[in-house]
């Protein structure tokens, strides 16, 4: 019989960092045994589910965890009600994640994981108050990174899951490059800084934009190009306007084919509030981009001289300097080959990951029994 596994978000299924490391490490994973279950909200967009599906991950849709906590709390206990899971795998970022596992644990789920993936929440007091909860209620702790673990889990012990990758995607080829900047019309003179993420608060694309702008105060040659949807994508677009740099920021909305799109750029701009284990500075260095980003973003993810941080407190210029500092003197293809090798040598090929995880849970079941 198969061991029966449900692995969830807090956020339910998005277009965002926890839905992609399900997809890549499950997609990866070998699934013999192994059955798998998500949950996606009521609103959520088809091609996402879509795509979660296509890595053996069945969805189950729910009632929004957010807007309709009642509702989803009622839902959540019918579905471990039905389906008898062995083990609860619940990617979080605060202890508010105590109620799918207490709720677990009532229905007899023996193995119930607590999977940190970031630095930080935004609702600082419920956490607070939850974590002796969690602690009671989670039998194993993982994290996509140290910091993140350190975060949520304090001094106790907890395992590291990597954000790795599928090296073979992301290496840079000239080739894609010529072909992709031509789809994009830029033209040999323009230097491409790009940005991958959801348009939300935490990638900070008000700080971006202004960096931006001060970028093309300084040389006509630079464009931006940014990749990604989220609510505040029109607000973002209006900011462009009102800093008179409409004409020159190109955004592109989701796409399925970034790893070809990272070709045709020069240099990536981060300056993220806060991150766990950004899975996106991991995809630019195997892809032997230079990245700027904010001191805030755990200094794991920089594997290779690629990456250099900058305060959020430094003002545009200081970035400004940061991203012109960086693009000098560089050769992509061997930036990139050193890339693979140091995520490589780091523990990021998503195929040992997903490797490691499925060892995990099948040695959880026999501990858990």
């Amino acid at each position: 019989m198969a061991i029966k596994i449900l692995v969830l978000g807090t956020s339910g299924v998005l277009n965002d960092g926890i839905t992609s490391w399900m997809r890549q490490t499950f997609g990866a994973m070998n699934l013999e045994g192994l059955e798998l279950v998500t949950v996606a909200f009521e609103d959520c967009d088809p091609s996402v589910v879509d795509s979660v599906e296509k890595a053996g991950i069945r969805v189950v849709t729910v009632p929004s965890r957010k807007m309709n906590p009642r509702a989803y709390a009622s839902a959540y206990r019918a579905l471990l009600e039905k389906e008898n899971f062995s083990i609860v795998h619940v990617c979080c970022n605060s202890a508010l994640a105590s109620f799918e596992l207490r709720e677990a644990r009532k229905h007899s789920v023996k193995m119930r994981i607590v999977h940190s993936h970031n630095t930080t929440c935004g609702h600082r007091i419920a956490d607070s108050l939850l974590r002796p909860v969690l602690y009671r209620e989670a039998t194993d702790f993982y994290a996509c990174g140290n910091d993140a673990g350190k975060w949520l889990f304090g001094n106790r012990q907890f395992k590291v899951i990597p954000n790795g990758k599928d090296l073979d995607l992301f290496p840079f080829s000239s080739t894609v490059r010529e072909d992709t900047r031509a789809e994009l019309e830029l033209n040999d003179g323009v230097v491409a800084l790009g940005h991958v993420g959801r348009f939300n608060d935490q990638k900070n694309h008000v700080k971006l934009l202004e960096i931006f702008k001060e970028l093309r105060g300084r040389s006509p040659r630079y464009e931006l190009v940014l990749i990604g949807d989220g609510a505040l994508f029109n607000q973002s677009q209006e900011m462009a306007e009102s800093l008179g740099i409409q004409g020159h920021v190109h955004f592109l909305g989701r796409r399925d084919d970034v790893p070809k799109l990272l070709n045709a750029m020069d240099c990536m701009v981060f300056p993220s509030l806060y991150e766990g284990f950004p899975n996106v500075v991991l995809e630019w260095q195997l892809n032997g981009l230079p990245v700027v980003m904010s001191e805030t973003i755990t200094d794991e993810c920089a594997i290779t001289p690629l990456v250099s941080q900058v305060s959020l407190n430094a003002s545009e210029a200081v970035w400004a300097d940061a991203v012109e500092g960086a693009l000098g003197g560089r050769d992509r293809e061997l930036d990139s080959a050193a890339g693979v090798t140091s995520a490589r040598n780091a523990g990021y090929d998503i195929r040992d990951n997903a490797a490691m995880l499925r060892t995990l849970y099948i040695e959880g079941i026999d501990r858990c029994k």
